[in-house]
């Protein structure tokens, strides 16, 4: 059977379809997560501060209704990107973890089955998460179907190897550029998440600071008394920053590490995979 007809392409899935599950599985967390976190508000609402105090050592409830309005817009913007951040981590773990898994179990199988890369073909679709099953797929697709350059042109047998070859390696690098971008999605928000929160905290902080000592030269009052819950509510602020900052932090460089180790196998794979295709196109023109 040709590959190129719709009755057998059709149960292939695509990268796109991958994808685009993908993409609504990180919109289902978020959506979770923001409905998610006024219940826990809501639930946290009756703890008194004397409880907050007792569990915390801080009476952060009490500090964070003192505070005033840009202090708490900075506590608000920290809490949002945490919210953001927390959920595309854990989207990220499961998508860096399927890919792993499954690529791990297609090269088991592809290794213990014939070498046929008809057989490696049918089994990728098996493993869509997979970056190194979808570099397989679009170039054994390309060898199979774009037979174009044995066909109306007047080419020697060595310039159709030659410009078939230059076509798969194009599709190769096409699909190994797409799937870098799919793994590395995302993860700039928590790299913006690691840099600018605890900028916001900051700014919340010296804005409180400012606001206190104001009010010191206002009333003249010196005592050490007077300034301390003034700076405890500023500092608060700063605390939300590095809550929210710290995490991102942590999982960015971990998910930047995975996705690394997959971008050295998958360049690996697919150099691997065009000496397999040219030998293959070799054979053929020896055959034909």
């Amino acid at each position: 059977m040709r590959l190129s007809s719709p009755r057998f392409r059709k149960h292939i899935p695509s990268p796109a379809q991958s994808s685009l599950c993908r993409r609504r599985f990180a919109r289902f967390l978020l959506v979770a997560f923001a409905a998610l976190f006024p219940a826990i508000l809501a639930a946290c609402g009756p703890v008194s501060s004397g409880h907050a105090k007792e569990w915390l050592g801080v009476d952060i409830i009490g500090i964070i209704v003192s505070a005033d309005l840009v202090g708490k817009i900075c506590l608000g913007i920290t809490i949002i990107f945490s919210i953001v951040s927390w959920a595309i981590i854990i989207y990220k773990f499961v998508h860096i973890h399927m890919a792993t898994r499954q690529t791990n179990r297609f090269l088991k199988e592809c290794m213990s089955g014939s070498g046929n890369l008809e057989e490696a073909y049918r089994k990728a679709s098996s493993y869509p998460d997979s970056p190194l099953a979808q570099i397989l797929r679009e170039g054994y697709l390309e060898l199979e179907i774009e037979d174009w350059y044995n066909l109306g042109y007047n080419l020697s047998e060595e310039q159709r190897v030659e410009v078939a070859k230059s076509g798969i390696d194009r599709v190769l690098e096409r699909t190994v550029s797409n799937e870098i971008v799919h793994l590395e999605g995302n993860l700039i928000f928590l790299a913006i998440t690691a840099n600018v929160c605890p900028f916001f905290g900051l700014f919340g902080t010296v804005w409180g600071i400012m606001g206190t000592f104001q009010g010191l030269g206002t009333s003249g009052a010196g005592a050490l008394s007077t300034l301390a819950p003034g700076i405890a509510t500023a500092l608060t602020t700063t605390v939300g920053g590095l809550a929210a900052a710290i995490p991102a932090s942590i999982a960015f460089n971990y998910f930047t590490g995975k996705v690394q180790n997959m971008i050295s196998r998958m360049d690996s794979f697919s150099l691997e995979l065009s000496n397999i295709m040219t030998k293959q196109l070799l054979k053929r023109e020896v055959k034909s």
